[in-house]
């Protein structure tokens, strides 16, 4: 724990980051609570961490003060982890490597400086486990109290804490606690976990008059990882979408409502094209798992988060830096694999009780939203399995010295399966990434903002050619692009369903812009197959398109042909559709 400390507090002194983005928007909320004593009204996070900021502002702390949790929590989850594979893996050996590890960890070092949420969450989340796996023995009731409370400080800060309480169960049965034994327990948990947050659920009582324990952040979330126009990462141009689409924008008041109208845009965007929505978890899954470099981002690599001589120090050396980050990050990966298959191997079956957290965070990431810097505490709980698997490799190495060949023999065997398990998930690995990128390519889809009688539409297109190569749709900020197929060999065709209410029966007029890379053809029609247009698109020239549209009623769908004798790509934008004015029936004169 002292080493640990001190390598972050010393990180802290030396390096003078500069908080960014949402780390910025934490020391932000923490000055408005300080000095109005009430959160601001676009706050829809978790208010532990921001809570714990106004309370050093208040007591005189600056920057380098509100830096000093990430090095305290820093500290706490060394003790936390030692106590943890003490009491999980029944081995002091494997503590004291895995807390070395976890000592000398960079990513974990490098992001103490950083004023987030991140490390005191996770250092909360080991430190739960450490106390339900010492107290379990003897004092089972007491452990599960005690995990309850501090999942609940944890949960106070990060709202994903808040469901991991009840995956104690799988402790409990692994300590071959009987059923109704391991259940009562894990109740007792989650009752815990609850009434500790249930200050928060009042205030969203008094608020909003619903009765909940998390915040106002997750169908925001979840809908920026479901966005088909940047593949599940933040952009702007989603938040004027939402904007556009319902009138307030997602951190406007009451959270909760527009927090759950994000959720259920969310969901449509999900099953309107299924295949596209699992190869998005698949990036998602890259993105949470990318290099180890990654890790340092908002400490060391972001523009504008070093300034000055320490900027340029860190630019001159980035790519050594980096590369033996990704190297560390590496062998954490491996060796950790290795741990688990060594874990079962031995029956350590309290040790193979922290996968089930590590699951669920990354099964949660890789649904709503990710970042690199969310598996920090997954990658904590790995190191561990790590400190397991190359002590097993050292016990061989001394077999072998030692001329003990039984021993030796049980050793390697157990590593070769170890070893084949890792080889297959460095193959397996990349190829679940080229999977979801083919699906990502062949079923993209694309949601574009309509303006309806003046109304915000969201009009969503899609191929018609279900697994073809490609889908030629591509959404961005200035409308969407239809692609066609190398040399014109394949014509874009899309069906486009507008949203909102179903659309009255009568005349309609569509006019939109249409801007071609290359000479192409563009036709409209309705999905009945009645034409509305059929135009010739010149290049690099905007042309403007007024058509008028007859509807019967009810859902509006149209069909959308591109075609081309180059490889063109033709940009559809400003689409505006208005009701045409009924003929007066009355005669002249009357």
């Amino acid at each position: 724990m002292a080493l640990a400390t001190a390598l972050r507090l010393a990180w802290v002194l030396a390096v003078p980051t500069v908080p960014v983005s949402d780390f910025a928007m934490y020391r932000e909320s923490a000055n408005y609570l300080s000095e109005f004593g009430h959160l601001d009204h676009g706050f829809i996070y978790m208010p532990g961490f921001v809570a714990r900021l106004a309370w050093i502002k208040d007591l005189g702390g600056d920057l380098l003060a509100q830096k000093m949790p990430g090095v305290v929590f820093g500290g706490l989850g060394a003790a936390g982890l030692y106590v943890l594979a003490v009491q999980a893996f029944e081995s002091r050996r494997v503590a004291i490597v895995a807390t070395l590890g976890y000592a000398l960890w960079p990513a974990g070092i490098a992001m103490a400086s950083v004023v987030g949420t991140d490390i005191p969450a996770a250092a909360l989340l080991v430190v739960a486990l450490a106390v339900l796996a010492a107290l379990a023995p003897k004092r089972p009731l007491t452990a599960a109290v005690a995990f309850g409370v501090v999942m609940g400080l944890a949960s106070w800060i990060r709202a994903v804490a808040l469901p991991l309480t009840a995956l104690s169960l799988g402790y409990w049965l692994a300590r071959r606690t009987r059923w109704p034994a391991a259940l009562a327990l894990t109740g007792v948990a989650v009752a815990a976990t609850l009434l500790v947050l249930s200050p928060w659920a009042l205030h969203h009582a008094r608020e909003s008059g619903h009765v909940y324990f998390t915040d106002d952040h997750g169908g925001v979330t979840a809908l920026i990882g479901a966005n088909p126009n940047s593949e599940g990462t933040y952009t702007r141009a989603l938040n004027q979408m939402f904007h556009e689409l319902t009138g307030h924008g997602v951190l406007d008041e009451p959270h909760h409502e527009i927090d759950q109208e994000a959720y259920a845009l969310a969901k449509d965007w999900t099953r309107f094209e299924p295949a596209y929505a699992l190869g998005l978890a698949t990036k998602r899954a890259e993105r949470l798992f990318d290099a180890e470099r990654y890790l340092l981002y908002w400490s060391v690599l972001r523009p504008g988060v070093l300034v000055g001589a320490p900027a340029a120090w860190f630019a001159a050396r980035r790519d050594t830096i980096c590369a033996a980050v990704d190297a560390f990050g590496a062998a954490l990966t491996a060796l950790a694999l290795a741990g688990v298959v060594l874990a079962a191997a031995r029956r350590r079956w309290p040790a193979l009780a922290l996968l089930p957290f590590q699951l669920a965070l990354a099964a949660t990431y890789v649904v709503f939203f990710a970042e690199p810097r969310y598996r920090l505490p997954i990658e904590l709980l790995a190191l561990p399995f790590a400190a397991l698997a190359l002590l097993e490799l050292g016990g061989l190495a001394a077999a072998v010295a030692r001329r003990s060949w039984r021993p030796a023999r049980t050793a390697a065997g157990r590593l070769a399966l170890a070893a084949v398990v890792v080889t297959f998930g460095a193959w397996a690995w990349p190829a679940l990434g080229a999977g979801g990128a083919a699906l990502r390519v062949r079923h993209r889809w694309a949601a574009d903002l309509w303006r309806v009688d003046g109304a915000g539409r969201l009009a969503k297109w899609r191929s018609t050619v279900a697994g073809g190569p490609a889908s030629l749709v591509e959404g961005g900020p200035g409308g969407v692009r239809l692609g066609v197929g190398d040399s014109g060999t394949r014509a874009a065709t899309v069906d486009v369903a507008l949203g909102g209410d179903a659309r009255g029966p009568g005349a309609w007029a569509l006019a939109l812009d249409a801007t071609a890379s290359a000479p192409a053809r563009l036709r409209l029609a309705t999905a009945s197959g009645a034409l509305i247009a059929d135009v010739a698109v010149p290049a690099g020239v905007p042309l403007p398109i007024v058509a008028a549209v007859t509807h019967s009623g009810g859902p509006l769908r149209l069909v959308v042909t591109v075609t081309s004798d180059a490889r063109a790509t033709v940009l559809l934008g400003g689409a505006r559709l208005d009701r045409e004015a009924a003929p007066d029936p009355t005669p002249p004169g009357s």
